[in-house]
């Protein structure tokens, strides 16, 4: 079954914060939207303490009220599960919720995306914080759709808590079933690391040269992937029980260590991207250097995103400067950017853009994160440029629903890009396919991502099949550095056509 957004016109939207902010300004700000071409706003995906205050003490009444504005207003709202930022009463209760560093060291409460997706804990809070958020609003005449959790695998793509040892040494057990087995696949007479007891067996730990068994580290990304994934599958499950015919669940961000095609075959309807183009010239390539292409190297991600959902969302689109310019370069967009970054994903694919976010906060870590109002509130360029923006899409509806079309495209699977990321020893990471996509952005020559189901594919991604490969003149198959037999009978079928 195909994953797509189904919208009957472009669509605009916002990421919101009334808890950022005084209700006195609630109902200006939403009069704002709605003015700009703004109907859709996602809220709540870091407000955990305003559901459940204490543990066990739960209260609706804030986002009640808020909720109770947008129906006066008609605008329509996403709801994000809050899990991503667990409060602070319950990593003091239970550090065992806790991510750790490779050493073991907690990371402790004060970021986000401090938690890990196995501890038996964490599951058990967030299961029954989800299960209040659906029972409440998922009647609410408001509400057209969920966000679980946000951003799975951003900031860290690594777990090494004591939960994350004991998992991944049963997730082995699974897959292997002797320690035999396990030795075999593992190369363990390599260097002396056979194992002879199951307590023996962790996810990677600091060595002398900073390396590890490599079909370890492989096994290591494909665990994380399934934990993320049935973290994310324990909550869409749940939601699914209370949710109406028409309500969406969906989730945000391609990042590292998750197979995202699986994830959203097994929980989700419809994938959506966090597009931040600007990220581009700060990946440690030269903007200047021969064939970077770094104003369009976004068109990748985009591309990939197209490859799980052909019609899909960008929930955050840059729409201001990132400001933390010790850590990335983040200028402000130039006059008529975040207009071409709007239409570049509408070109790819996207059917619904929502800026990040309404106003730039006037406290803590994204203080210099600039949303499309600055922190004065007054009318600026960049509102501006949203009018302009919306004037376009209403003339621009029907392109919803349209497919990109392509007569080439790069074979692709997750073992093979992890693999690539492993091998340090060449440097393969993000080489191998790089300059097939420059030459194909040079060539001004549309390509396609075909994603190669994942050997394991717990989650039942669709495989790709002969008749979905025929669809293309060329295919490209960089880095087939592990090559199942199913994928050799394929391609050579293809060939063979």
């Amino acid at each position: 079954m195909e994953k797509s957004l189904h919208l009957d016109r472009l669509t605009l939207g916002t990421c919101y914060y009334p808890e950022h902010w005084p209700r006195t300004l609630w109902e200006n700000d939403l009069d704002r939207m709605l003015e700009a071409g703004i109907y859709i706003i996602r809220i709540a995906e870091f407000a955990w303490s305003k559901f459940e205050p204490e543990e066990g003490k739960f209260t609706f009444d804030f986002f009640d009220d808020f909720l109770s504005l947008c129906a006066k207003k008609g605008m329509r709202v996403i709801i994000g599960t809050p899990s991503a930022t667990p409060p602070a009463w319950l990593t003091e209760r239970y550090p065992e919720v806790l991510n750790a560093a490779i050493d073991g060291t907690l990371y402790r409460h004060g970021m986000r995306r401090h938690y890990n997706y196995n501890s038996p804990k964490y599951r058990e809070l967030t299961a029954r914080l989800v299960e209040r958020l659906a029972e409440h609003y998922c009647p609410h005449p408001c509400v057209i759709g969920w966000q679980i959790d946000n951003e799975l695998n951003c900031e860290l793509k690594h777990f090494y808590s004591e939960s994350d040892h004991l998992a991944f040494r049963a997730y082995l057990k699974e897959k292997y079933g002797t320690l035999q087995a396990l030795n075999e696949a593992m190369g363990a007479v390599f260097w002396n690391q056979e194992f002879t007891d199951w307590n023996q067996v962790y996810l990677p730990r600091p060595t002398p040269n900073g390396s590890c068994n490599p079909h370890i580290l492989l096994e290591e990304r494909r665990f994380i992937s399934r934990s993320a994934i049935t973290f994310c599958a324990m909550q869409a499950d749940i939601i699914r029980k209370y949710a109406p015919k028409g309500q969406f669940i969906m989730t945000n961000g391609v990042f590292g260590n998750l197979d995202s095609h699986e994830m959203t075959a097994r929980a989700l309807d419809v994938f959506f991207f966090d597009n931040y183009p600007n990220f581009a010239f700060d990946m440690g390539t030269n903007p200047r250097a021969e064939g970077a292409l770094n104003d369009r190297r976004n068109s990748w991600s985009l591309t990939r995103v197209r490859s799980i959902s052909p019609n899909f969302g960008v929930m955050e689109q840059q729409s201001g400067p990132g400001g933390w310019v010790s850590r990335m370069k983040q200028p402000a967009p130039k006059p008529g950017q975040m207009r071409l970054w709007t239409y570049q994903a509408v070109a790819h694919g996207a059917d619904f853009v929502s800026y990040f976010r309404w106003r730039t906060c006037g406290f803590g870590t994204e203080i210099y994160w600039h949303g499309l109002n600055d922190y004065s509130n007054e009318p600026n360029r960049r509102m501006r440029e949203l009018a302009e923006i919306h004037r376009e899409c209403e003339a621009l509806a029907p392109v919803a629903g349209t497919r990109y079309r392509a007569d080439i495209a790069m074979l692709r699977d997750y073992p093979n890009e992890w693999d690539a990321e492993i091998d340090f020893w060449r440097s393969c990471e993000d080489v191998s396919d790089s300059g097939w996509y420059e030459a194909a952005q040079l060539a001004h020559a549309p390509m396609d991502f075909v994603y190669l189901a994942n050997a394991d594919n717990a989650g039942g991604a669709p495989k790709a099949t002969l008749s979905d490969l025929q669809r293309y003149r060329l295919l490209v198959y960089p880095h087939p550095a592990i090559l199942t037999e199913e994928t050799a009978k394929l391609l050579r079928a293809y060939v063979e056509g």
